[in-house]
């Protein structure tokens, strides 16, 4: 059975083989570890400190919102293997690297001691239309990762996408604010009212979506307190 086993691995091998996403270099059949060892141990990190006004919540300051916390985990840099990393989440259906990823994060948050007066974690929304196109939402699958590390509830529906808006890629900040207006809605406003959220995103570039979502339900539920986590800072 061994033998068997063996064969047809490096069949598979042959027919699919499975490469690193950042490098290429290749990588055993079978084993959805995406990046290689020298990858895994080398993807660039934020050094935002916990105890610090970092770049994220400066930026909430900037726009006169106080958050508890904000926080991103990788530092975005184009070419190299946080890109790789956010954009095989993104674009070439890795959920499951979402997930993976929300759960390394998490231990490091763990670590770190932040958020741990959070009652539900809320992923940035996805107009339907946009979900059903590409399968599934990038920042809820980010969410699972944290939720189950975290041990704090994934909250669906607080938030909700109204307007299907352009893709943002190409605009600066001002052009995504503009973009993101009117974009959200919050909902369960009575029930929840008083709660600390952690709005959830993948990437934090110029900040304005993960601004727009804080202000939605800061309108609604002034009692609620805002923290912030994207998987990556740009």
């Amino acid at each position: 059975m061994e033998f068997l086993r063996r064969f047809f691995t490096d069949i598979s091998d042959i027919i699919c083989p499975n490469s690193c996403i950042s490098c290429g270099c290749h990588l055993k059949a079978g084993k959805e570890n995406f990046l290689c060892p020298n990858c895994w141990e080398n993807y660039e990190k934020t050094d935002f400190s916990p105890d610090a006004e970092n770049l994220i919540i400066q930026s909430f300051k900037s726009e006169g919102i106080n958050i508890v916390h904000g926080y991103a985990f990788l530092k975005f840099d184009k070419k190299e293997t946080t890109q790789k990393i956010l954009h095989n989440i993104k674009y070439f259906r890795h959920p499951e690297l979402g997930v993976k990823f929300g759960r390394i994060a998490a231990l490091k948050l763990t670590e770190l001691g932040v958020f741990k007066t959070v009652d539900y974690i809320l992923p940035v929304p996805m107009h339907p239309e946009k979900q059903k196109k590409r399968g599934y939402n990038q920042a809820e699958k980010i969410a699972e990762g944290l939720s189950e590390v975290l041990n704090k509830p994934l909250k669906l529906g607080v938030l909700e996408k109204i307007k299907n808006i352009k893709s943002q890629t190409r605009m600066n900040k001002v052009q995504r604010r503009a973009n993101s207006a009117n974009a959200f809605k919050a909902n369960r406003v009575g029930e929840l009212s008083d709660k600390h959220f952690l709005i959830v995103d993948d990437v934090f570039t110029t900040g304005a979506t993960l601004e727009t979502c804080a202000k939605v339900l800061l309108e609604a539920m002034p009692e609620c307190k805002i923290s912030i986590f994207a998987l990556a800072k740009a």
